[in-house]
């Protein structure tokens, strides 16, 4: 079973470490956080590792994975460098979804890669449960992804290759969908507030319609599940939604007007007369109301 170190056990990398531990993918060895006590904390999650002060307390391995945060990953290869001279058998990967495995180019001659798994994890424990099923870009030398495709496919992963040069746009895809959408559901929270309507009232509320939304996109795609005034062309009703939120709060009401330029976009694909769409776009282009 080959050896992995991991630098950054946080949540994505403790997640990844226990579930490959305990399926005997790789043999977590070594692990180093920013805090002595992270680390621990980490190896008592995976179930397996040695908490390290330093990388360079850090035992040789077969595998590197580095999940820190995205400025510090080139750093953090550059120290590691000099454990690769003449090492070509050895891999190092990170886990961002916005940087190519070329931010690791200071490890080579290991072979580098990027993997990034298209999953929120919020909640570790949950993804123990819930990461399978959940796609993984990959893109490097060759070695390494395909190490790493049998890797995320015995967790039940499906995976993809994409091309280093795509990175930014893909990661931003998966922004819209995931980081922004969270947003989103704070705005329509700090809405209900408004409202007079509680935010645990309002989770209740809103859950049956969200998952539904979700399903028909994932089963229909935007165009035949976008619904509402917009889709409508109801320009009366947009109007007063707007004036109701630039008087309760006017980044509330600015995001509207520009989510609701993107609904009109997307309505003109299906049945939105296009009068009724040029009365919504000089409605909602409008820059204060």
């Amino acid at each position: 079973m080959p050896t992995l170190n991991i630098i950054g056990a946080g949540k994505l990398g403790k997640t990844l470490g226990h579930l490959w531990q305990q399926q005997g993918i790789f043999q977590v060895q070594s692990l180093c956080n920013r805090t002595a006590q992270s680390a621990r904390a980490a190896a008592q999650f995976i179930g397996a590792g040695a908490a390290c002060d330093s990388i360079e307390a850090m035992a040789d391995a077969d595998c590197w994975l580095i999940a820190s945060g995205d400025g510090q990953i080139a750093d953090i290869a550059a120290k590691l460098a000099s454990r690769f001279a003449g090492q070509a058998d050895t891999i190092v990967f990170h886990c961002s979804g916005a940087l190519a495995s070329e931010t690791l180019a200071a490890c080579k001659p290991a072979a580098i890669a990027s993997a990034h798994p298209v999953h929120s994890f919020a909640d570790p424990r949950a993804s123990l449960q819930t990461l399978a099923g959940s796609s993984v870009a990959l893109e490097g030398d060759q070695p390494a992804v395909e190490l790493l495709r049998g890797a995320f496919s015995a967790l039940g992963c499906e995976t993809l290759t994409i091309a280093p040069e795509h990175k930014s746009l893909y990661h931003a895809g998966s922004v819209f969908a995931c980081n922004y959408l969270t947003a989103l559901m704070d705005l329509s929270l700090r809405t209900f507030a408004a409202a007079g309507i509680d935010q645990q009232q309002a989770l209740q509320l809103l859950k049956p319609i969200v998952l539904q939304t979700a399903e028909n996109n994932m089963r229909l795609g935007p165009e035949k599940s976008l619904t509402g005034p917009i889709a409508r062309g109801d320009v009366e009703t947009v109007s007063a939604q707007l004036d109701a939120l630039q008087k309760t709060d006017p980044q509330l009401a600015q995001c509207y007007r520009q989510l609701g330029l993107a609904c009109v976009e997307l309505a003109r694909r299906g049945a939105l007369p296009e009068e009724a769409a040029v009365r919504l776009t000089e409605l909602l282009s409008e820059p204060t109301r």
